[in-house]
């Protein structure tokens, strides 16, 4: 499929979510059946646990039975409005400030029961929070706003434990990536906040010598899944991004962790790492988005091909919720299957759009340097190929100064950047017959 056959489902997608007023299923609202709440089952912890894992992992038959209305998520609103890198395609601005609940948090419209804790209908949490001050943030919202000043003291005051941030403010589990996410929309608000780099610098601390998470610190956390190992890979360099120094390392064996064991050798993700079966549509929307965020469009585009072909129906102009062993799920969830799946297919087009462009160009007097992984690989480089051969040699010329003037410095990881700039111009310069005599001064990370 091309661009444009991507970009057709993508908006098919989309209009059906528009005339269902973006209202649906969620795998985790079984408790707000009317039958179960009148059964009076509703008091007893497992219970709650077992009815709603039989609606979340039964037929669909069982769900209309139950009688779950449709609800509208603000987490879906979020991800449709730019969340966590995402496009923006409305404005739910003033919807997401009107669900904004008075402690300061947003969070999912149905009660909820998890092994760790047990949540109350539209509870504030850290991941919801988080999603929805991104949002807003990227879409303007000044941080000076009352809005995100209360959301930001919601997740410093009530959400901080020693050294992480939890979950729900009722409970001290310790989940990486919602502590992660809490961090940064902390951040977001309040630039170098010490909790958020706190928090951060406890996640890398938790990464396994494989390079891998844990969903948690509790016993039954010890599960790697992909799309929580994409929140944090992401995140980790959002956070390198706005300048935070030392987490190189951590990214680079997290990414190669994630590629080696959240994908098959057939290119397509892994719902768990390292094994098959299931494949849930929310790891492979996470997958699109990692892969463009670290470089590799042609892989994300290959998987955004393979999920359009695999797992768009287009009787009903949805996503299944995923596919296994016993065929497609059918089940057609409104936050986890399609607003993740327009958010990662609409970053996989908007990255072919500028790879297409070429939009990227360079100021002859400033030196190249490339991240590792740098997400705008690709596109430098087919920008590099398109020079001159007397722009491409003063740009390897100002790129080795600058490396020597860093090296006499002390300025290490911008040294590193250098080199690999360097080390990029001079095996380009070997594919197209450019002598560059000079060497790098040391070898990349």
């Amino acid at each position: 499929m091309n661009q444009h056959d991507l970009k057709a489902i993508r908006d098919r997608v989309l209009a059906r979510m528009a005339r269902d007023h973006y209202a649906g299923a969620d795998p985790f609202d079984g408790l707000e059946s009317p039958l179960f709440q009148a059964s009076g089952l509703g008091r007893f912890r497992f219970a709650r646990l077992c009815w709603l894992q039989a609606v979340k992992r039964g037929p669909r038959v069982l769900r209309l039975l139950a009688m779950i209305p449709p609800s509208v998520n603000p987490k879906t609103l979020a991800l449709l409005n730019g969340a966590a890198g995402g496009v923006k395609f409305r404005d739910f601005r003033d919807q997401l400030l009107t669900l904004q609940n008075p402690v300061g948090g947003w969070g999912y419209p149905f009660e909820w029961q998890a092994r760790a804790f047990h949540a109350k209908r539209r509870q504030s949490n850290a991941i919801v929070t988080s999603f929805v001050l991104d949002a807003l943030i990227t879409d303007g919202l000044g941080r000076e706003h009352p809005a995100l000043i209360q959301a930001a003291d919601f997740i410093e005051n009530r959400l901080w434990r020693d050294g992480y941030f939890a979950y729900f403010d009722h409970d001290s589990a310790e989940i990486h990536n919602a502590s992660l996410w809490a961090a940064f929309a902390l951040n977001r608000v309040r630039p170098g906040h010490s909790k958020s780099e706190l928090a951060v610098r406890r996640v890398i601390a938790a990464q396994r010598t494989d390079g891998s998470w844990a969903y948690g610190t509790r016993h039954h956390h010890g599960f790697i899944d992909g799309f929580h190992t994409g929140y944090i890979l992401d995140l980790l360099d959002r956070f390198r991004n706005t300048g935070m120094t030392g987490l190189g390392d951590a990214i680079t064996r997290g990414w190669a962790f994630y590629r080696a064991q959240c994908f098959d050798d057939q290119g397509i993700p892994r719902s768990f790492a390292g094994k098959g079966g299931y494949l849930d549509a929310h790891a492979v929307a996470q997958a699109m988005a990692g892969l463009c965020r670290f470089g590799d469009v042609d892989g994300a585009v290959y998987v955004a091909n393979w999920a359009c072909k695999n797992l768009f129906d287009p009787s009903r102009d949805v996503f299944f919720a995923g596919t296994g062993r016993f065929g497609k799920d059918q089940q057609n969830y409104m936050r986890w299957t399609q607003a993740w799946m327009v958010w990662g297919l609409s970053i996989v087009i908007e990255k072919m759009s500028m790879k297409h462009s070429n939009q990227i160009t360079f100021d002859p007097k400033s030196p190249l340097t490339f991240a590792h992984p740098d997400p705008d690989r690709v596109a430098k480089e087919d920008a590099l190929r398109a020079l001159d051969e007397d722009s491409f040699r003063g740009l390897y010329a100002v790129t080795r100064a600058a490396a020597t003037q860093a090296k006499a410095s002390g300025e290490m990881e911008v040294l590193y950047g250098l080199t690999r700039g360097m080390k990029t111009l001079q095996r380009m310069a070997g594919d197209r017959g450019i002598l560059l005599a000079a060497r790098p001064l040391v070898a990349p990370r």
